[in-house]
C-alpha cells in the first residue's frame, strides 16, 4: 500500500509543480506602452551598464531595474528611456520609473 501511495504522490507532486511554473509565466495583462522618456547623459550611462548586464549589448534592458536587475523583465511591460528599452517585471517597477526614471536610475547599482 505504501508503495503504491509513493508512486502516485510523485506524479501529483510533478503535475502541481507544472501547472504551478505555467500559471506563473503566463501574464496577466499587457501594459499599454508609455510614452518615450528623454534621458540625460548620466541616465544613457547607467542604461549602457544595466544593457550590458545580460550579456547583449542591443539597446534593450532585458533584466527588471525595478528590481535591481534581479530578475528576467518582460517583453510585454516596456518602457522606452532614450535610445533604449527597458522590460520590468511587474506593473509596479514599470509604474515606479515611469513616474520619475531619472531618480530610479540614478539609485540604481550597477557594476
Amino acid at each position: 500500500m505504501i508503495a503504491l501511495l509513493r508512486r502516485l504522490a510523485f506524479p501529483a507532486v510533478l503535475l502541481a509543480a507544472v501547472a504551478c511554473e505555467r500559471e506563473s509565466n503566463t501574464p496577466l495583462a499587457t501594459a499599454a506602452p508609455s510614452a518615450p522618456i528623454a534621458a540625460t547623459a548620466a541616465m544613457t550611462t547607467v542604461l549602457a551598464k544595466a544593457d550590458a548586464k545580460d550579456g547583449a549589448v542591443d539597446q534593450c534592458v532585458h533584466r527588471c531595474a525595478g528590481c535591481a536587475l534581479g530578475m528576467d523583465g518582460k517583453a510585454t511591460m516596456p518602457l522606452q528611456v532614450g535610445a533604449y528599452t527597458m522590460h520590468f517585471c511587474k506593473q509596479a517597477c514599470l509604474d515606479r520609473y515611469a513616474k520619475d526614471a531619472a531618480g530610479e536610475l540614478a539609485k540604481l547599482k550597477v557594476d
